[in-house]
């Protein structure tokens, strides 16, 4: 079964496996953005569309409230 531990709790490592570490994580992200780069983009770009439209329009400050 899957135990409860948290997953961030990472275990002590020598300073060149946590270089080769973080090196392999930003290569693969770079490579991950640049394969996907239009989906993300369109993604975006979408969510933008969709929230413009949720915008409220600011009312006149001279106008009286009632």
């Amino acid at each position: 079964m899957y135990n409860d531990t948290d997953l961030f709790a990472f275990p002590e490592l020598p300073d060149e496996a946590v270089v080769a570490l973080n090196q392999f994580i930003e290569s693969f992200y770079t490579h991950f953005q640049n394969h996907y780069f239009a989906q993300i983009h369109r993604c975006y770009h979408e969510i933008d569309q969709r929230q413009q439209y949720n915008n409220q329009l600011p009312l006149p400050l001279d106008d009286p409230p009632f």
